[in-house]
């Protein structure tokens, strides 16, 4: 008698014809709901955007500080202008991005245009 056999082999469970939920939609989730995360604590609302905490209530923390708020007033770095800041330069880094693709694509094109018009004077020459 052997000492290593197998004993037991479970059965394969054939594959299932119909769905147990035929009459019932199949559930929908509003992902949108999912995408943004917000932290709410006594006095702020915060938001989870692109990696970066931001605040989420606007106009909330005031404008300016002191009386006048003219020019020179001594406005007051609130968390909602800094993170307008910080989404602005956000913002600037990937248009410069873009741009600096946009002016690789077009040096590639005009060597191109370049190889192609001395081919085509080329050919008009013979």
């Amino acid at each position: 008698m052997p000492i290593f056999t197998k004993k037991f082999a479970p059965k394969v469970a054939p594959p299932r014809t119909q769905r147990l939920n035929i009459g019932c939609p199949p559930h929908q989730e509003d992902l949108d709901d999912f995408r943004t995360i917000r932290l709410n604590l006594v006095d702020k609302q915060l938001c989870f955007v692109d990696g970066v905490w931001m605040s989420a209530l606007r106009g909330a923390g005031g404008g300016t500080s002191g009386a006048g708020g003219g020019p020179g007033g001594g406005a007051a770095l609130t968390s909602t202008t800094i993170d307008d800041l910080l989404r602005m330069k956000r913002r600037i880094k990937a248009l410069e991005q873009e741009n600096n693709l946009y002016q690789v694509k077009l040096d590639v094109l005009l060597d191109l245009l370049t190889e192609n018009v001395i081919e085509l004077n080329t050919w008009k020459e013979q």
